[in-house]
């Protein structure tokens, strides 16, 4: 199984993106109004949603230049998605943990986010995408510098922080179809 999802990593790459910005042009009231409209996939749309097994509470709004997801599990777990660009793939998984993990190796958050993307992979057949992300980190782990974008194949590259959230930390990771510059805030 994890051989044919390997090799249609491309289709599965194509498959996030028009799961994620998917064209919301029914909830635009006008297209000038719409800061989205000319953009190439359109709207954001959620990936997640509150009826889904494990989702305990869930929040999706659209604002002038982005959309914030935010999503609870039922083990603690809380993400927020930020989604972003015009043109061009920008999410960002801000995985919100309870505890900090000052001093922790790269080799730790490296494992977590290949962990965590395994852990959305496993919600269903429509989150299967996330599994061969974890796949693609893995498979690169050893070229993964903290904080520098890491191209998982041609065209959609990774990133992953790890930072401060409230009274935990926090692991941030962006995938994206360019390189990121660095996180502007995590919160």
């Amino acid at each position: 199984m994890f051989y044919y999802i390997k090799s249609r990593l491309p289709l599965l790459w194509a498959l996030l993106a028009i799961m994620a910005f998917a064209g919301c042009m029914d909830d635009a009231s006008s297209p000038a109004a719409d800061p989205f409209a000319d953009c190439r996939y359109g709207a954001p749309k959620p990936i997640f949603s509150e009826g889904l097994r494990s989702v305990t509470q869930h929040g999706f709004h659209l604002e002038e230049s982005r959309a914030v997801e935010t999503v609870s599990f039922d083990d603690g777990l809380k993400l927020s998605i930020l989604q972003s660009g015009c043109d061009y793939i920008h999410q960002e998984f801000q995985f919100h943990l309870i505890e900090q993990f000052a001093g922790a190796p790269s080799s730790y958050w490296i494992q977590e986010t290949i962990n965590r993307f395994n852990q959305l992979g496993q919600l269903g057949p429509a989150y299967v995408i996330y599994v061969s992300v974890a796949d693609a980190l893995s498979e690169r782990s050893n070229q993964i510098v903290l904080g520098e974008s890491t191209e998982l194949q041609p065209g959609f590259f990774a990133k992953i922080e790890n930072g401060n959230y409230r009274n935990g930390g926090a692991l941030v990771v962006t995938l994206s179809e360019q390189a990121s510059g660095s996180v502007a805030s995590s919160e």
